[in-house]
């Protein structure tokens, strides 16, 4: 039972996650001006009986709403039952209480960043505790189904962890470009505005600590500010790749994490084809949502590899 309603709660939130890079594409972030309601209703009004509302942008917000909203319930029941219920680990039960934990912190950043005004500081930390959720899920999914360990002669561990570590920040570093419209601030590709270092200004992009109550839709920084925003992105995907991919050849020299390691190669290998296809056709609607898509996947992807080896009997080699 609780292995099916993990199984559920996970792909709830992939829903979730695939619905908030939707909304926040289609600048539908702030379709609803108001929380938890929309204009103070649990409906969006029409745009007959309220002049300002954008009727497809307040759906688009209120169906994100609405699904996560639901999400938190099942997580919610699902703790219960996991305390409850005999024969679940003391680790499943941590998860649980983490996954819950972690739902209420999401729930809050939903609203501060309807109340702060797309703040690109909330904005991104929403989107790092959507993808969070999901990965803590699949972990709780991994460790319920206690697959049988496979058995190694060595645990990649370093290579394991240190993918997933900067995978993370390439993620943040996603949501920030995102969330300060910076997505098509260099027109060109593998260049930037025909420079292979363009110029850069770290102060104003990663300004982390500038508060206001401005309305951030559509962005304030300036031209550079963007193209440095762009251009770290473009260098920290360089060397995540190069990252995983050594993690890759690591694994295809173990036989057991052989099909792991395709796994990993073809998520990576999507997310590359991804972005580069993004940038070089400017960002279109569908690429933009394949590339946010392909972000969660190579992040499971990471995290079934690590759960792999780390849950991996080590061969005595002595025998």
């Amino acid at each position: 039972m609780l292995h099916k309603l993990a199984k559920l709660a996970f792909i709830m939130a992939f829903i979730v996650v695939t619905l908030g890079a939707l909304t926040r594409l289609l600048d539908s972030g702030l379709g609803c001006p108001d929380w938890p309601g929309c204009y103070g209703q649990i409906i969006p009004p029409s745009a007959e009986h309220h002049a300002t509302v954008d009727e497809g942008k307040a759906w688009m917000e209120m169906i994100h709403r609405y699904m996560a909203s639901s999400l938190g319930l099942v997580i919610l029941i699902m703790t219960i039952i996991a305390h409850r219920a005999e024969g679940i680990s003391p680790q499943a039960k941590s998860i649980s209480r983490i996954l819950l934990a972690l739902v209420i912190v999401q729930g809050l950043f939903g609203m501060w960043t309807v109340t702060l005004k797309l703040l690109p500081q909330v904005v991104t930390l929403h989107l790092l505790g959507g993808m969070t959720v999901l990965a803590t899920l699949f972990w709780f999914v991994l460790v319920l189904g206690k697959p049988k360990p496979v058995t190694i002669p060595r645990r990649p561990q370093f290579f394991a962890l240190l993918a997933l570590i900067l995978l993370s920040c390439q993620i943040a570093l996603g949501g920030w470009t995102s969330s300060t419209y910076s997505g098509l601030a260099c027109t060109d590709f593998p260049t930037c505005d025909g420079h292979i270092v363009p110029p850069l200004t770290f102060d104003e992009s990663f300004h982390l600590t500038e508060f206001s109550d401005r309305n951030y839709e559509g962005g304030h920084l300036s031209s550079e500010a963007r193209v440095t925003i762009q251009y770290i992105h473009r260098v920290m995907a360089l060397i995540v790749t190069i990252t995983i991919l050594t993690l890759f050849f690591k694994l295809r020299q173990i036989p057991a994490l052989r099909n792991k390691a395709s796994i990993l190669l073809g998520f990576l290998v999507l997310q590359v084809s991804l972005g580069i296809s993004t940038a070089v056709m400017m960002l279109p609607l569908p690429l933009a949502l394949l590339h946010n898509t392909g972000a969660a996947f190579l992040l499971l992807a990471v995290i079934y590899v690590n759960h792999a080896i780390f849950s991996a009997n080590i061969a005595d080699e002595g025998k």
